[in-house]
């Protein structure tokens, strides 16, 4: 069987991994799930567990460890809070 280059999912919108409300992110970290987003042409990532979380640059290693949620909420990115940014960010990755 012959098989032919084919995207995974054709009806695929990355808008469909965005977060609607701060409250969902929130409810979403805090399980310990892991986020990566763009932001600024960089590729973030964000992983929760047992209520510390860190955030790395992909391919770049860790930036910051141990924070709360309020303090990763509060964590800037080019001078601007998570909090303000993750609504309108290019979500990359949802994985639980």
């Amino acid at each position: 069987m012959e098989y032919k280059d084919q995207p995974i999912n054709p009806n695929y919108n990355p808008d469909d991994d965005k977060f609607e409300t701060l409250g969902e992110f929130k409810f979403y970290i805090s399980r310990g799930f892991n986020v990566g987003f763009e932001y600024n042409g960089v590729e973030y990532g964000i992983e929760g567990h047992n209520n510390s979380f860190d955030i790395w640059i992909y391919n770049g290693g860790d930036i910051a460890n141990g924070l709360t949620l309020e303090e990763t909420l509060d964590y800037k990115f080019d001078g601007v809070k998570l909090r303000d940014l993750i609504l309108d960010a290019t979500i990359t990755e949802r994985q639980c």
